[in-house]
């Protein structure tokens, strides 16, 4: 299974910081994903996904574009 969270190399023109959210998926990864995206029923609910730096090893610490950063947890919740 393969699934990074990548911040972006596209930066606003005025503050020149990245700010642009991308994730690379396999189909593993993306079935995972939804299996944990359709376990979010009521406001609250969330979950997280982090490299193994950070946690369990959800993600991927290898980046798919090598001029992105490497977002080590990501957290989903549903309002």
């Amino acid at each position: 299974m393969k699934m990074t969270v990548e911040i972006g190399s596209y930066r606003e023109p005025e503050r020149g910081r990245p700010c642009e959210v991308q994730i690379y998926c396999d189909r593993e990864g993306l079935a995972s994903l939804i299996t944990k995206l359709s376990r979010l029923k009521e406001a609250g609910d969330h979950i997280h996904l982090m490299s193994s730096s950070w946690g369990p090893g959800d993600l991927d610490e290898d980046k798919y574009v090598a001029e992105n950063d490497l977002a080590h947890h990501l957290r989903i919740s549903l309002i």
